[in-house]
């Protein structure tokens, strides 16, 4: 199976993103399995706009959550 750096979302409702985002990141589980040295990050870069990918900021075993979304005030 190739390897998989990162696998960009964007979706329009919840469902989507909830399903999307769990498939991204069972199959980054796969790549982060075979290489044992990253984790995966989810990140999220706007509404219904996310990365998912295999971090070296990340340990192996782990999956973390990064927002990127612009904070109003």
């Amino acid at each position: 199976m190739q390897e998989v750096e990162h696998i960009e979302i964007k979706v329009h409702d919840r469902a989507s993103m909830d399903y999307c985002i769990t498939a991204a990141v069972d199959r980054m589980i796969e790549s982060a399995g075979r290489q044992q040295t990253r984790g995966i990050l989810v990140t999220r870069l706007g509404d219904g706009h996310f990365v998912v990918g295999l971090s070296n900021a990340v340990p192996f075993g782990y999956t973390e959550q990064l927002d990127l979304r612009r904070q109003t005030t």
